[in-house]
């Protein structure tokens, strides 16, 4: 084993019997004991080197084993290191809480156990062996980058030399095949008349020549392109410059012409066409003929629209799939420390139910149970709710709904958690506002959800107001806060399911983020409407609810209800 890896435990009593006894216990761990018999001999070792473990005995002179585990855990390089508290006195819960607050991980009554003892202490031996073990394969690691990083470095210098290389041998390859690539383009030219319909053009007299009617080949009645069989008689009016010019500079520069362009069917179907030919001068050197080929491309062009069409939605596809895996992934890590955060504290104050300990407030701590339990049912009502949405099985019971009992209930449920932040809530009532035909629980489902989402998101001394009126022939419920605000890119999402604004798990809210899209969802299975608007961070929001007003008249007896799908 490597030296720097062989693990130490600091064992601190103030009686020699006892520290023989502990360090006869730990022998079978092949750990080395250091003793101290004293707070400040403990100090000392700890400044000489690291310790996987301390046991260390709460009742001593002088300093008791409270204030040495605090000292201990003030010092960077020993805070981290695991304290067992041994005690012959510990009988309640505040020297446990005590304990614990000065750094503890657990307490060993007297007489020990020798094998308890041994189980604990090897946890952490096996811990500190192998943080030993990984903060040397992180040297090596970082030693291998290095020599990596120098490596590479050569071979970019040998790299640029093989480029000057493959760059002098290419100029050279370049200029030795010049008459290879002069043969080619006549082979590519014999190839093309041979598939494709070529043409011979008299300059002086306009007449062209084809090796098949191009009338039938482009798709054109007979006698579209007249006596002179040319193609331009039906040349798009946006393309006949281009298409002049590329002709003057072939006949005047004696080179190759080349042009592509559109014709124009009667029925206005477009044809593609590319061309290329030569000009062919007389025994004097004046052009009196270009000979050349023309092809129908515009399959081509069309494949490639398609073909950049298709790229274009792949791209869509493929960044609506990445957007969906990230939420997917921000969710679940949402759910797990959501989840966790009242199970954490349900468990911990059952396990102190469980062993029997006295308990002062035993409603405080049932109190404190019910709210982690309170908590994660909510959590579940609205996966569940949001689960039912999607698969199309949400049950709306409709019947007459009383708006201002609707505002009373939201606001009998909700002003202890804005009394708690120390936001007012303003509500009204518009008297003009009739009873509407609507699932009471859901409805009022959407405007606590807007109501607490508000609340939750103003900070103290705000105000969230809560108005409800009719509004042509709809019935308007307006929830606005002047709190955190929305940021402009997350405006068009803030219904989405699983997006927040501030998806860690280390914000200040609670939540998945299934609130508003739950409400958006409900609203809209009752034909209504909802948006959201926001100036920015810092500028509050509103949402506004829109819902078809009902006539009371038109209401039956006992209600009704559906099952959306």
């Amino acid at each position: 084993m490597n030296p720097r890896h062989h693990p130490y435990v600091l064992i601190v009593d103030d009686q020699p019997r006892n520290l023989d006894a502990l360090e006869a216990m730990l022998t079978p761990l092949g750990c080395t004991s250091v003793r101290a018999e004293s707070a400040d001999a403990a100090l000392l070792c700890l400044l000489r080197q690291d310790f996987a473990a301390i046991v260390l005995d709460i009742r001593m002179p002088g300093m008791d084993g409270f204030e040495l585990a605090k000292l201990i855990k003030q010092r960077r390089r020993s805070m981290h290191t695991p304290i067992l508290f041994l005690t012959a006195h510990l009988s309640d819960e505040k020297d446990a809480l005590q304990g614990y607050g000065a750094g503890a991980v657990d307490f060993l009554n007297k007489p020990i156990n020798p094998d308890i003892l041994r189980s604990k202490v090897a946890v952490f031996i096996d811990l500190f062996t192998k943080t030993r073990a990984l903060a040397d394969a992180n040297e090596a690691l970082q030693r291998e980058v290095t020599e990596r990083e120098r490596a590479q470095e050569a071979l970019e210098i040998a790299n640029q030399e093989l480029e000057r290389r493959v760059q002098e041998r290419t100029a050279a390859l370049s200029r030795a095949h010049q008459g290879v690539r002069e043969n080619e383009e006549r082979l590519r030219m014999a190839m093309s008349i041979a598939q494709m319909a070529a043409w011979e053009w008299h300059l002086a007299s306009g007449e062209m020549r084809w090796s098949m009617d191009p009338e039938i080949l482009f798709g054109f009645p007979p006698g579209a392109f007249g006596r002179e069989r040319r193609m331009f008689r039906a040349l798009h009016p946006d393309d006949r410059q281009h298409v002049d010019n590329a002709v003057s500079a072939a006949i005047e520069g004696r080179n190759v012409y080349e042009a592509e362009y559109r014709v124009v069917r009667p029925d206005g179907d477009i044809v593609w066409v590319t061309e290329r030919g030569l000009v062919v001068p007389d025994e004097t050197g004046t052009p009196t003929r270009m000979v050349g080929v023309s092809r129908d491309v515009t399959s081509a062009r069309v494949a490639a629209q398609e073909r950049e069409r298709l790229l274009k939605d792949a791209r869509s596809a493929r960044d609506e799939a990445e957007r969906q895996s990230r939420l997917k992934d921000e969710f679940l890590a949402t759910l797990s420390h959501e989840l966790r955060t009242p199970m954490n504290a349900i468990l911990g104050w059952l396990s102190i139910l469980d062993s029997g300990k006295p308990i002062r407030d035993i409603y405080s701590v049932l109190g404190v149970v019910r709210r982690n339990a309170q908590v994660q049912a909510t959590l579940i009502d609205d996966l569940l709710d949001m689960n039912r949405l999607v698969s199309g099985t949400m049950r709306v019971e409709v019947r007459e709904v009383e708006l201002a009992a609707l505002m009373q209930a939201t606001l009998q449920a909700l002003q202890p958690a804005a009394d708690s932040k120390g936001v007012q809530l303003l509500a009204s009532v518009d008297s003009a506002a009739t009873p509407i035909l609507a699932d009471p629980q859901r409805l009022q489902q959407v405007l606590s959800n807007l109501v607490n989402n508000a609340i939750k998101f103003t900070q103290a001394g705000g105000r969230v107001e809560i108005r409800i009126q009719r509004v042509g022939g709809n019935v308007q419920f307006t929830v606005q806060d002047n709190g955190q605000g929305i940021a402009p890119d997350f405006l068009p999402h803030v219904f989405e399911r699983f997006r927040q604004q501030d998806s860690t798990t280390t914000r200040s809210t609670f939540g998945l983020g299934l609130g508003l899209s739950i409400a958006k969802n409900l609203v809209e299975l009752h034909g209504g409407t909802i948006t959201a608007a926001s100036d920015g961070i810092g500028c509050g929001s509103t949402f506004v609810v829109k819902l078809p007003a009902a006539v009371t008249a038109t209401v039956a007896a006992g209600g009704g209800s559906s099952e959306v799908a």
